[in-house]
């Protein structure tokens, strides 16, 4: 019993590790306050430029956003990229 105890306490910490503790614009996930400070403070051109698409794309899920703003969003975010 004692064996079952310690294996189902294993595969719950197991799981906890695996699930992410949130995410940005329901498409970037961390797993820990660490993790999500090293990607602000370490982000590049690229990873900006994604986390402005995934952002209009979460604000238009979310009705933040007309289409025509959405389509603004996409073309300045074009234009930003080169």
């Amino acid at each position: 019993m004692e064996q079952n105890d310690n294996l189902e306490k294993e595969l719950k910490e197991t799981v906890e590790q695996m699930t992410p503790k949130g995410s940005l614009f329901e498409s970037i996930h961390y797993f820990n306050d660490e993790q999500l400070n090293s990607f602000y403070e370490n982000m590049n051109q690229q990873q900006a430029i994604y986390c402005l698409i995934e952002a209009s794309k979460a604000g238009f899920r979310r009705g933040a956003y007309k289409l025509e703003e959405c389509e603004a969003l996409s073309r300045a975010l074009r234009v930003i990229g080169g």
